[in-house]
């Protein structure tokens, strides 16, 4: 009966991230499901999100750009999803991860990158919390509860993620430290065709931590971009450029009542 107890509670807790993952794919759904209050409307300042190829972030042999990732279609190139929590997070519970597959500019997505829709996802295989990792500790134990959804457009290609630790359990984080909470595994076309010839800005462009006692702040800040077949990771640059916030100015104190600059003199 215990046995019994613990996976009917283990299927119920799956099934609610399922459902909470509906809910984030199909925003008109939300409004008839009564889910639980969090404060997300908080941003956290020090939290930071990092996307590399190769390996995780601050690891020896990780970068943002991935070039010349075509040809042999059985090897796939692992892109990492790593987090820092900022401050200690006691109880950390779950993340949810948005990531764009953008085309350049001008361009449609390619065929390639066409993964699936909604949670039937095919070729791109996701792993949360991987523990074979050198040097750097996952975010939860390996024992998680997740799900995922794709949906693409003409120019890019949107994966929504949401994962957790066990029922009623929070794993402690330190702040400032990074840890894996992902990785994906992105399958390569094959050599000459014309995907090799497109290349790709993968954003992530937001992630929720949830920290517990209704936590659940916003992180935009850290290394978000990560190039696909892109030198220097061109393809990124106009991306960067929406991302990045507008230069401080300080304000101009008002002139008095009738100033006229001085004139000049040669």
């Amino acid at each position: 009966m215990p046995n019994e107890k613990l996976g009917a509670r283990a299927r119920a807790r799956a099934a609610g991230l399922v459902l909470s993952l509906a809910v984030v794919l199909c925003a008109p759904a939300a409004r008839a499901v009564q889910m639980p209050p969090a404060d997300t409307t908080r941003t956290s300042e020090k939290a930071r999100i990092y996307l590399t190829w190769h390996a995780p972030y601050g690891q020896p042999g990780a970068t943002d750009q991935l070039v010349s990732a075509c040809g042999d279609t059985t090897v796939k190139d692992t892109l990492y999803l790593s987090i820092d929590t900022g401050d200690d997070a006691p109880k950390f519970q779950s993340f949810t991860a948005t990531l764009y597959f953008w085309a350049a500019p001008g361009d449609s997505l390619d065929p390639h990158w066409l993964f699936g829709e909604g949670q039937q996802i095919h070729r791109l295989e996701i792993e949360y919390a991987p523990r074979d990792l050198a040097g750097v500790e996952p975010a939860w134990p390996a024992s998680a509860y997740a799900a995922s959804g794709y949906s693409t457009s003409k120019a890019s290609g949107k994966l929504r993620i949401i994962a957790a630790g066990p029922d009623g359990q929070g794993w402690p984080l330190t702040g400032g430290q990074t840890y894996v909470a992902a990785r994906l595994l992105v399958p390569r076309p094959p050599a000459r065709s014309r995907a090799c010839e497109r290349s790709v800005c993968i954003e992530w462009s937001l992630a929720l931590f949830g920290l517990g006692g209704g936590k659940l702040p916003e992180v935009h800040a850290g290394q978000r971009f990560a190039s696909w077949n892109s030198k220097g990771g061109k393809v990124c640059s106009t991306m960067r450029s929406f991302a990045a916030p507008a230069p401080w100015h300080p304000p101009k104190a008002p002139l008095p009542p009738g100033w006229k600059p001085a004139p000049t003199h040669p």
